[in-house]
């Protein structure tokens, strides 16, 4: 019988029965790493076979060295990926009591490649059965896959068997409604209530008259501005009046009224007139 090819995946059998091997990467010293399966039949190794192919073929291997238990694996998850600042301090306490409390005593000596959703679809049902709502239950079913999703995500995990799993239905509480008396007492608040702010002797009601004394015509006083600080002329206004060009009616800009120490001192007048021209009149000012 021929050798197959590198990389190739192969059946054989021996004294000690069906065998199969296939080549899922490389190591992480450089060499090929090869899955070994083995089975009574023929048949069983070559299903192995084919089903490492599809996990090799989706990225999805599980990685080679510690097998977790589903316990240790929610000890690691919660005490050291699942920690403040990842999550907040409250959702942290909740996985804490959902591990310690229902996971690991439900299904803690579980394989973690090898917990099934038939095993926490029962843990579900036993922890209702003894007491726990279904809001607990849920709470639980989101704790474990964010758990198993993380182990995923690293390898340790082929999937997640709890997306498969079905979650625990949460019961809409039923709302007592007010009855006729209640109602009936309600609006009497109300009423009262409004009653007394429009006659002024509820919370706010000073408030609203100092707003409503404000807007009457005649009673607010007229803000006096005080002029400190002269209203300058810019800078270009200085210059064209030492050459005589400024037309008549021109108005100071502005700029230079609010900051006027972007000029220099001997171009700052304090004249808030308007300015008319120094130099000679032109010539056709000039003739009559």
């Amino acid at each position: 019988m021929g050798r197959n090819a590198n990389g190739r995946s192969s059946i054989y059998e021996n004294a000690e029965g069906w065998h199969g091997r296939v080549t899922v990467g490389v190591k992480d010293d450089g060499s090929p790493d090869r899955r070994h399966v083995r089975g009574k039949t023929k048949a069983e190794v070559t299903a192995k076979v084919r089903r490492l192919e599809k996990l090799r073929d989706e990225g999805r291997v599980p990685k080679v060295g510690q097998r977790w238990r589903v316990a240790a694996w929610l000890t690691f998850w919660v005490e050291n990926i699942a920690v403040p600042p990842n999550v907040s301090e409250n959702t942290h306490s909740g996985y804490s009591v959902d591990v310690r409390v229902h996971l690991i005593p439900g299904i803690g000596a579980h394989w973690l490649d090898k917990l099934e959703p038939e095993h926490v679809e029962k843990l579900y049902a036993k922890m209702q059965c003894n007491g726990s709502s279904p809001g607990t239950a849920h709470h639980v079913h989101r704790t474990i896959r964010n758990a198993l999703n993380e182990a995923v995500r690293r390898g340790h995990l082929a999937r997640n068997p709890v997306l498969l799993a079905k979650a625990p239905k949460l019961m809409d509480e039923e709302t007592e409604p007010y009855n006729v008396s209640e109602v009936q007492r309600l609006l009497k608040v109300v009423a009262e209530r409004a009653q007394r702010r429009t006659l002024g002797r509820g919370p706010g009601a000073r408030a609203t008259t100092r707003r409503s004394a404000r807007t009457q015509v005649g009673t607010r006083r007229p803000r006096q501005r005080t002029n400190a600080n002269p209203p300058q002329p810019a800078a270009s206004q200085v210059r064209a009046r030492v050459r005589g060009h400024v037309r008549p009616e021109s108005r100071i800009l502005p700029r230079a009224r609010t900051d006027p120490r972007r000029h220099r001192p001997d171009q700052i007048t304090r004249r808030t007139t308007c300015y008319r021209p120094t130099g000679p009149a032109s010539p056709a000012a000039a003739s009559p």
